[in-house]
């Protein structure tokens, strides 16, 4: 192995780690948020880094700087624009778009909240609603993508290409650097200035903390193994991690035999592949990926029922036997449910798997059944509510980790989100296309329904990667975000049935898929060429409902974001008073 090669895994697994652990610290974010929301209480938004004025300036400019100054010598060192790079004149000039846009949100968000203290904001606010600055953008954005593909190649278009590829840099290392110096000015008058990052330095100071509280043993627990539990519990949580690809490979070129790391390929062919070059966007690159998974996340359970067994505390004891016997009895219901998966998809490797789906579809299309199984039973392993019964707080303290303090109990506080995060990161390639895009190739986007092209537009490899970490990204988090909701959604199962749903509801509905989906697999293999045909009509369509619900989704959510929050202030001294605001309450003749 050669140091380019030593240094490129090092950077992967310091990506995954670095992947897991933030998500996680932001997921703790997230839940305590949404239970303050519900509980109507302060929520962990308390904990300020206070600055002095002139460092904070210092840190608004300096890098501003650096960004402006990296994106004018790259302009220049590109000049003149290639003929065939209209796809950079036009991110430039989205990107300067989306920042002029994005920054006078800020800062109207910024006089709304402290008020009026220049000519600037007197004109923010001269504006009026933030949402109008918005509105701008978004049919700027249009225009300017129009205006690029009905003119593309043409005498105009060139000209306007260049404008866009200069014009857009020049405005987009100006409005950094307007942005930074305005940010710098309106508090200029402050003596310190407070960072707050929206609340997570919270969860950054609560996981500082727990480093210096005392770490409490009982006497009666056996030191070794109560010390040992926790690293159990967590660091299987994490290198899981390690076998999800979360992006397509990266082609280089070769030299001499060898991989030339400072050479990547710009354009890859839509069908091709690079053998000598090639770079997996993966941890660890293992002909039985899936089956690591599973042996490494069944460690787990050793963990927390070594901490319930060395704590010596009875509440403790019942709370590991009660996450053993949970996390064994839907580890078998989660291994049987992706059966019928690797019976369509015929790899053990996840890599392969994400091809195959962006080949055909995505699992979710020809695996439902298993997929809504398969998110109960990882959402039972997480042992999150509505299936906390190892911890219990109303019937056994806390459950396993009743006995632990400080960073130890942190550990396994930390490994339940590390979990969400892992299980949402496996979900996610085996059911929802990994770091697929509907229509996006190696070499751009083709949007092709049946033998029709609708659509195509050119793309580097370096540009096609991308798009798909971040789709990688975006699924993994809707996917965490709707398992953080199920807490604050369902109420705690009995213990009872909890096991019943596993054994006598996930387990045979497991085996059923399984029979099902060999039925049909044989189905399909006796059936001729207009089937094919009329699969692969399907899989396209199926790819049209995911990029129309994906658009539709998005538009939705930023309607719902700049929607005004309507509030109604309701003054009331005593119960019934209140009642009676509300519209009274029912009442019935008390019966026998």
């Amino acid at each position: 192995m050669t140091v380019g090669a030593i240094f490129v895994f090092i950077i992967k697994a310091v990506v995954v780690v670095m992947f897991g652990m933030n998500l996680g610290v932001v997921l703790t974010w997230v839940d305590r948020r949404q239970g303050a929301v519900i509980a109507d209480r302060v929520g962990p938004n308390r904990a300020v880094m206070w600055l002095p004025r002139a460092v904070a300036q210092a840190l608004a400019v300096l890098p501003a700087l650096a960004i402006s100054a990296g994106v004018i010598a790259y302009v220049v060192v590109e000049k003149p624009l290639p003929a065939d790079r209209t796809d950079r004149a036009v991110f430039f000039s989205q990107l300067a778009i989306f920042f002029i846009w994005a920054t006078g949100l800020v800062i109207a968000r910024r006089v709304d909240s402290r008020g009026v203290r220049n000519s600037f904001d007197g004109f923010i606010q001269w504006i009026g609603d933030p949402r109008r600055i918005f509105y701008a953008g978004l049919a700027a954005h249009a225009v300017s993508f129009v205006v690029a593909v009905v003119l593309k190649g043409t005498p105009p278009g060139r000209q306007i290409r260049d404008f866009a590829y200069f014009g857009g840099a020049a405005v987009l290392a100006a409005t950094i650097l307007f942005g930074a110096f305005y940010s710098a000015y309106s508090v200029r008058n402050d003596e310190r200035v407070g960072i707050r990052l929206i609340g997570l330095l919270h969860p950054a100071a609560d996981g500082l903390k727990t480093l210096f509280k005392e770490d409490f043993v009982p006497p009666g627990a056996d030191r070794l193994l109560h010390a040992l539990a926790p690293i159990i519990s967590f660091f299987p949580a994490l290198v899981v991690m390690a076998v999800v690809p979360f992006g397509d490979t990266l082609c280089f070129a070769t030299k001499n035999g060898q991989i030339d790391y400072g050479h990547l390929i710009r354009m890859v062919p839509a069908d091709g592949v690079c053998v000598d070059g090639a770079v997996k966007l993966q941890g660890l690159d293992l002909n039985v990926g899936i089956l690591y998974f599973f042996a490494m996340a069944g460690t787990g359970i050793v963990g927390a029922a070594l901490a319930g067994w060395s704590s010596d505390n009875k509440f403790s004891l019942l709370g590991g036997l009660r996450a053993s016997s949970q996390m064994v009895s839907y580890e078998v219901a989660m291994g049987l449910t992706i059966i019928g998966t690797l019976m369509i998809y015929g790899t053990l490797r996840l890599d392969d798997m994400v091809r195959w789906q962006a080949e055909h579809t995505w699992g979710i299309f020809v695996q439902p059944l298993a997929f809504f199984l398969f998110f109960a039973a990882a959402v039972a392993e997480s042992k999150r509510i509505p299936f906390d019964l190892p911890e219990g707080e109303s019937e056994i303290v806390a459950g396993y980790y009743t006995e632990y303090s400080g960073m130890k109990f942190a550990m396994f506080f930390f490994a339940e989100y590390v979990t969400v995060v892992t299980a949402s990161a496996l979900m996610t390639t085996l059911f929802f296309g990994g770091w697929h895009v509907p229509f996006l190739f190696r070499d751009g986007f083709h949007v092709v329904i049946g033998n029709t092209l609708v659509f195509t537009q050119p793309l580097t490899q370096i540009a096609v990667v991308l798009i798909g970490v971040c789709a990688f990204i975006f699924k993994v988090c809707a996917l965490c975000w709707l398992q953080i909701n199920i807490r604050w959604t369902l109420p705690r199962f009995r213990y009872d049935q909890l096991m019943r749903l596993g054994w006598r509801k996930l387990l045979p509905a497991a085996l059923l898929n399984i029979l099902a989906t060999g039925l049909v697999i044989l189905a399909l293999q006796s059936g001729g060429a207009s089937t094919l045909a009329g699969l692969d009509m399907l899989a396209h369509l199926s790819m049209v409902v995911v990029a129309a619900a994906t658009i539709g989704l998005a538009v939705w959510l930023v309607l719902f974001l700049i929607k005004p929050v309507k509030k109604r202030r309701m003054l009331a001294s005593t119960s019934a008073q209140f009642a009676a605001a509300r519209g009274g309450t029912r009442s019935a003749r008390m019966g026998a």
